[in-house]
């Protein structure tokens, strides 16, 4: 047997605030009975932030689980599933691939076509928008902070550490490797003979191609000038 399964969440301020759960399944109820569409089998609520990811939300992602195909979850407003837009649709797409309707009730069901549908396609472009525009906006952060030489998380460069500003300044011990392996260069050796200089000399294996790479840097150009 299908269910239909209501689903509502207030954040804990608006808990505070008095903001109902009575309200959200009023609005569930009416829509059902508008729609022909039986009656509100089960009731969850939960108390949490809407900016919380759907998957780490105890009551709907647990919701979500227990659905089969055919089932339906209606909710009162699109905010209440989440105030990300590419978390809720995600969520819808993980319903339709489920066969689990998703009703909201101002836009109506979300998952077979319909005006529902069409404004959560709209709100995927919008989405999409909202990625570039982020991905952009990381791009031009990264930029900026090679420029200034700031660690940008992962492994730290051959040659330098972070200081309590997070910025790149030379570590000592690797700055003289680094230096020794520009004399190498300058010397006339290639990148597989300063790597087995560096190993007999220092005690550290590096690899040729890594040799290739830390010697070619833009930054360290400036070391074989002077090395």
């Amino acid at each position: 047997m299908m269910k239909n399964i209501g689903y509502a969440r207030v954040s804990h301020l608006e808990s505070v605030q008095g903001y109902s759960f009575d309200t959200q399944e009023k609005r569930l109820k009416d829509y059902i009975s508008l729609h022909d569409l039986g009656q509100l089998d089960e009731f969850s609520k939960e108390v949490l932030s809407g900016g919380v990811e759907i998957r780490k939300r105890k009551v709907l992602s647990g919701i979500l689980s227990e659905m089969k195909r055919g089932d339906r979850l209606f909710v009162s407003r699109i905010c209440r599933l989440s105030r990300s837009i590419l978390n809720t649709l995600e969520f819808v797409n993980d319903c339709k691939r489920k066969g689990v309707e998703v009703h909201i009730t101002d836009l109506g069901c979300v998952t077979n076509g319909g005006v529902g549908q069409i404004v959560l396609n709209v709100l995927s472009c919008l989405a999409e928008n909202e990625r570039l525009q982020i991905s952009e906006r990381i791009k031009v952060q990264k930029m900026y902070a090679k420029k200034e030489r700031r660690h940008l998380g992962g492994a730290l460069e051959f040659g330098y550490k972070k200081d309590e500003n997070n910025k790149l300044v030379p570590d000592d011990k690797e700055y003289f490797i680094l230096q020794s392996m520009f004399n190498l260069r300058n010397q006339g050796l290639g990148y597989r003979q300063i790597s087995e200089e560096v190993k007999k000399k220092f005690g550290r294996k590096i690899f040729f191609q890594q040799v290739w790479k830390i010697l070619n840097r833009p930054h360290n150009q400036q070391l074989q000038k002077v090395a």
